[in-house]
């Protein structure tokens, strides 16, 4: 499905939308698919029953206490060290709860490896905009991320990121947020998307199954 296929949803939920390929309304109509997929990926990242399906690598840098936020990622839900050898996951990082001084605040025994000057770093604690290591890298250590990441803007020629599941509920948005007025509310716009992606979100939160699925048995009967 690509990003034109969008663009014809819409032409079809709303005859007034001139989306075909060199109409009037693609550019503004791309813009509304675009402001829709954002909307669409914040409430899949804020949903913890989600499981994030992106993964990729920071790499660490020595004697820098800090790494950027990998861009476009909203949710990091397990940082992995990975084994310089094997290239494969050795061990996952640990989540520093406290902030200021995150390191040393420590309960022991983690207190006793936080005080080491500098090495492979075993955890970590962010504020969004940069990953803190513990303890201080000692060299270029890559970090396996696993979580929920921005997808790049819908353009017509391109494939569209997600599953077809998701391009009615996100052409019927888009075309909502095309509807507004001057004069109409915007108030409600975050009701109308949880609304009309309600269904898909709970679709996604059966991704994987953690445990037996639970039985509900309405009738009793005994002898």
């Amino acid at each position: 499905m690509t990003g034109q296929t969008l663009l014809n949803l819409m032409e079809d939920l709303d005859n007034e939308i001139q989306a075909a390929s060199g109409e009037a309304n693609v550019t503004r109509a791309l813009r509304m698919l675009n402001t829709a997929q954002d909307y669409f990926e914040t409430l899949v990242a804020r949903d913890g029953e989600i499981l994030g399906s992106h993964t990729s690598t920071v790499t660490t840098t020595a004697d820098t206490e800090t790494t950027p936020w990998p861009t476009g990622l909203l949710r990091a839900d397990s940082l992995w060290m990975i084994d310089a050898d094997t290239s494969r996951p050795a061990y996952e990082l640990h989540e520093i709860q406290q902030t200021g001084g995150h390191a040393t605040q420590l309960r022991w025994p983690l207190q006793q490896r936080a005080v080491v000057s500098a090495g492979k770093p075993w955890g970590y604690w962010t504020n969004g905009r940069l990953l803190y290591w513990a303890p201080l890298p000692d060299a270029a250590h890559t970090v396996r991320w696993y979580g929920w990441q921005r997808q790049a803007d819908i353009a017509a020629a391109d494939t569209f990121a997600y599953d077809d599941g998701v391009a009615y509920p996100l052409a019927a948005f888009a075309v909502e947020i095309f509807r507004r007025g001057l004069d109409d509310p915007v108030a409600d716009i975050e009701a109308l998307a949880r609304s009309v992606f309600r269904d898909q979100l709970r679709a996604m939160r059966n991704f994987t199954r953690t445990g037996p699925v639970e039985r509900t048995y309405q009738y009793v009967h005994s002898t």
